[in-house]
């Protein structure tokens, strides 16, 4: 009789471990990147009172005979789903969702934890931290740029929002469009010189090894043409109001239009303080024509002034890229994530934080989108993949078998008393 109430009282205390599952899914529904967990039973120990027979010529075999030894049931395991959640866009621009494998690294004070929960935000200082304050990990960029990211010099993630860009300094400057061949026409003669005066200035901003943007007129004259040869046109740039000429030569082009000659010349400027050593900018004159449509010119130049960062977003690879006053872009950073060969055999030490354990592997830490890390969606939250359905299922079965391991109780214990009842004097 003891037996049957231990297997009852068993079958009680698995039921209740299993609520405990059920109740810590539900309460968890809403957490972000939460991942619920199952628990599955295991037969206990039995007492054989017989080990079974092998069959003999005059008898066939018996089978083993066992009874509940004790407890007859226990916690089998209890194993966590890791399956992808849901994604919910939230708007805000520091919140990451993982959409594939992996786990955002995070530093903590006691060492490196993982998490699939992106609630992220930046503190005063421009860090990328969790709400608990634990620092995002991956790679700064250096002048912009992204290079040797690996696993051993992952740092915590700064979006400093005063950081500039340096400048750049121009070492081109193009002009582009039409020259009026009719202005260096004459159909009485054969050769004809045109007016030493500017036909066209066009306006070209370049910026100077410090930055600073400088002005310089790009000037056409002294159209000359001849006769089924097509025309040269003098070229100088000036520093207006100054009329040096900084850079000068002659640009010639075919009788259909087409530059035959002269498309490149050098300028030379000087930084607006006077500090830097002469400039040289190569201007290039390759996509000009000159036919019988209008004078109608474009300049423009590469480089650029020094720049404050204005905004930033995240790609799909965690590479976290600024825009800046300058209307230039370039890499900040980049996300990092970690992989394990099992990743169900992490240590969950709470506040959506996983551990490496003994049987999780050793963390792999790469670029998202690389090998088989999943990508980054900016704005969006994983959300919990606890289903409600199924744990309100696995509720009313824990229920049903935790009432009747009560009754079984009852019963033995019914049968205690009818028994005492019958030898009582």
């Amino acid at each position: 009789m003891s037996g049957t109430l231990y297997a009852a009282i068993s079958g009680l205390n698995a039921e209740q471990a299993l609520m405990g599952v059920i109740s810590q899914n539900i309460a968890n529904v809403n957490t972000t990147g939460y991942k619920s967990s199952n628990m599955s039973f295991a037969q206990m120990m039995q007492q054989t009172l017989s080990g079974g027979t092998a069959p003999t010529a005059a008898l066939g075999g018996t089978n083993p005979e066992q009874v509940s030894g004790g407890a007859a049931v226990g916690i089998g395991a209890v194993n966590v789903n890791m399956s992808q959640g849901s994604l919910q866009t939230t708007g805000i621009k520091t919140n990451m969702a993982i959409s594939g494998h992996g786990f955002f690294v995070i530093k903590t004070p006691t060492g490196y934890s993982y998490s699939r929960s992106g609630d992220f935000t930046l503190d005063s200082q421009g860090q990328l931290v969790t709400p608990q304050g634990d620092y995002v990990m991956g790679w700064m960029a250096q002048n912009g740029k992204l290079t040797g990211e690996s696993q051993g010099n992952i740092s915590p993630i700064t979006i400093r929002p005063n950081m500039t860009m340096s400048p750049s300094a121009s070492t081109t400057m193009t002009v582009t469009g039409n020259l009026n061949a009719a202005l260096a026409t004459s159909a009485s003669s054969s050769t004809t010189t045109g007016s030493n005066t500017t036909v066209r200035s066009e306006p070209v901003t370049v910026y100077d090894s410090l930055g600073d943007p400088v002005t310089l007129n790009v000037n056409f004259s002294n159209p000359t043409a001849t006769a089924n040869s097509g025309t040269s046109w003098t070229v100088n740039v000036t520093e207006p109001p100054s009329t040096t000429v900084l850079g000068s030569g002659t640009v010639t082009f075919s009788n259909t239009g087409a530059i035959t000659s002269g498309s490149t010349m050098t300028v030379t400027i000087q930084s607006k303080n006077g500090s830097q050593s002469p400039q040289k900018v190569t201007l290039n004159l390759g996509g000009m024509t000159a036919d019988a449509a209008s004078t109608s010119l474009s300049g423009k130049a590469n480089g650029y002034g020094q720049g404050l960062l204005s905004n930033f977003t995240i790609g799909s690879n965690g590479v976290i890229t600024g825009t800046f006053s300058n209307g230039q872009t370039q890499a900040i950073a980049q996300v990092g994530l970690a992989n394990f060969n099992n990743a169900a055999g992490l240590l969950n030490v709470g506040n959506n934080l996983w551990q490496q354990s003994a049987n999780s592997g050793t963390a792999k830490i790469g670029q998202p989108g690389s090998g088989s890390l999943g990508t980054i969606s900016s704005g969006s939250l994983e959300e919990s993949n606890v289903s409600l359905a199924n744990q309100f299922v696995n509720m009313i079965k824990a229920q049903q078998g935790y009432q009747a391991n009560a009754k079984v109780i009852s019963v033995a214990q019914a049968l205690g008393t009818t028994l005492v009842n019958t030898i009582a004097p």
